[in-house]
């Protein structure tokens, strides 16, 4: 059955050619209804020269609109393709920082992105009176009298302020060297529009429609650059849950979108059709949040709704093997489940296998070889790969990773990129598995493949090792036993996904189990006012049919209730 609009969707994509702040509920069609909106702005717009662009956050979401769109458009011959589908992170260097950062940045070569692991950036470091922090931690974002802030937060710590004369002096000599990490780079990128009054216009007549997805995750320099695109004449729209503002660590906490709304000629809509998920799950959802959102879906024979069961806090195993048995019991396939964790942590607990192990470019290696096995995570296995192998090697440029890590690298770096993933695509030949003892086997197979991989790049680029290369291949900090212990895996949780919540973020799974503490539990039924209460929203909404909160076997009664008062019902066999 093809696309049936809603009469909200309807009202949404057929609107007048004006800014729309469109607040959605979870499974609420977002998605569809975005990309028609983008298309029917596309066909009003005509032949004229400007582009209508769909941002999102994600590269998985930016994938779903271009099939999406794809698909349209071969119903719409005549219809202009001049669209622009993408990150805002991609639009931001394509159109701003490569063509006209380096000037403002005072830069002599084309600007370039930094991940915080090259070695250079040792160089690049913020004091925050005590502690050196390295400037992958530099956040900036605007005050209510709209200067600047600066701030360093480190992974899962409360951010503290830094000095603005500390975090300039780094940022500008970073600047000059011309990189840029992904928070600075929408710094330098509202700084060149801030400067070239000529580049903003340019930009807003090519761009005169601007829709943005997920728009509960702009942050403040993205919101200030929106406020920009939008004060030059471009129409922003934005459309997203503020409920799922899951990156407060990066100032993305849902409230740029709820303030939009309130702007002058903003026109507000909404999505309150959840299409995703049974009535129970909705209910709990609503709860939640304090919303109203209306369930749609007709549930189907199978057990369906929204339970609570306890679990031992130190029995994993048997937690995961009580899903797998739910699961056959009510006829749900493994393979459309997933077991929602709040941290990497309990994800590593669960699947047999830790990030942290080795040290330098040993570590790396295992790092990379626990998420190609593990998880089958290619790229996050490769970015490791690429980190270790700048370790090993003489002067590498400072642009070197991130030539390596993109498809448009050349001559040396791009050789080199060929070498690197058939390195790591070869278990047998290359980056050892991760199942082998880590220091009788694993270590030294790693360390003769390594050097017969530093023979292949030296006689096929102008790269050349380090003289102390082997150093960086310390077995220090290897465990005597796997990288990865598949045994540690329950037998009966073999085959069912375990991840964070926030790599499910934007799905819709069929059975869910959320794999709560009593501190998160706490905080999920407090509602959606903090981040924590908007995590577990998240990890909620993602269930289709089947959603089990996890609950600590040493959860007090207060804490059933309040779950029970949610809408959840404790599960009886």
């Amino acid at each position: 059955m093809g696309f049936i609009a809603t009469p909200e969707q309807e009202a949404i994509i057929g609107g007048d050619l004006v800014p729309q702040c469109v607040i959605a509920c979870p499974g609420s069609g977002k998605t569809v209804t975005a990309v028609r909106r983008l298309v029917e702005v596309r066909r009003r717009l005509g032949d004229s020269h400007g582009y209508v662009a769909l941002f999102s956050y994600s590269n998985v979401a930016v994938d779903t609109f271009k099939q999406e769109f794809g698909t349209l458009l071969r119903t719409l011959p005549g219809l202009s393709q001049r669209v622009l589908i993408g990150t805002v992170d991609s639009f931001l260097t394509t159109y701003v920082l490569r063509p006209h950062g380096a000037r403002t940045m005072g830069a002599s070569r084309s600007p370039f992105l930094v991940h915080g692991t090259e070695p250079f950036l040792r160089g690049f470091t913020v004091f925050d009176g005590k502690y050196p922090h390295p400037i992958s931690e530099l956040r900036v974002q605007f005050k209510s009298d709209g200067t600047l802030e600066y701030l360093l937060q480190a992974a899962g710590k409360p951010p503290v302020p830094v000095e603005a004369w500390k975090a300039q002096d780094v940022i500008e000599k970073l600047g000059k060297a011309g990189a840029y990490t992904h928070e600075l780079g929408r710094y330098w990128a509202l700084r060149a529009l801030a400067e070239k009054d000529w580049l903003l216009q340019a930009l807003c007549y090519r761009f005169p429609h601007i829709l943005v997805d997920e728009a509960q995750d702009v942050g403040p320099l993205h919101g200030a650059l929106l406020d920009a695109l939008a004060g030059g004449g471009s129409t922003v729209s934005l459309i997203g849950d503020p409920n799922q503002g899951i990156y407060e660590f990066a100032g993305a906490d849902g409230s740029f979108l709820r303030e939009y709304g309130t702007k002058p000629k903003v026109v507000n809509f909404s999505l309150s059709q959840n299409r995703r998920s049974v009535n129970s799950i909705v209910n709990v959802a609503n709860h939640l949040a304090g919303a109203g959102c209306t369930p749609i879906r007709e549930p189907g024979p199978r057990r369906h709704g929204a339970f609570h069961l306890p679990y031992d806090e130190d029995k994993l195993d048997d937690l995961m093997a009580t899903f797998a048995g739910i699961l056959e019991a009510n006829q749900y396939d493994k393979e459309d489940a997933v077991v929602v964790c709040r941290g990497n942590s309990t994800v590593q607990r669960l699947t047999g296998g830790q990030s942290d192990i080795g040290v330098g470019a040993t570590g790396l290696f295992a790092r990379a070889a626990i998420f190609r096995d593990r998880g089958g995570d290619i790229a996050e296995a490769f970015r490791c790969v690429v980190d270790a192998f700048v370790r090993l090697i003489e002067n590498a440029p400072n642009d070197f990773k991130q030539d390596v890590l993109t498809s448009t690298a050349e001559g040396s770096a791009r050789q080199a990129r060929r070498l690197l993933w058939e390195f790591l695509r070869s278990p047998a030949e290359g980056l050892p598995a991760a199942t082998l003892q880590a220091k009788s086997t694993w270590h030294p197979q790693l360390k003769a493949r390594v050097e017969a991989l530093l023979e292949a790049v030296e006689s096929q680029t102008d790269i050349a090792r380090s003289q102390n290369w082997g150093r960086n291949l310390t077995i220090k900090d290897l465990p005597d036993k796997p990288l990865w212990e598949t045994d540690l895996v329950a037998a009966g949780g073999a085959g069912i996904r375990v991840d964070t919540v926030h790599q499910v973020k934007g799905e819709g799974v069929t059975a869910v189990l959320y794999l709560a503490r009593t501190a998160d539990i706490n905080k999920l039924v407090e509602g959606t006012t903090t981040e924590d209460g908007r995590i577990g929203y998240v990890a909620v909404t993602r269930a289709r049919d089947l959603l089990l909160l996890a609950v600590p076997n040493t959860a007090k009664k207060a804490l059933l209730q309040a779950i029970e008062s949610k809408g959840f019902e404790a599960w009886v066999e």
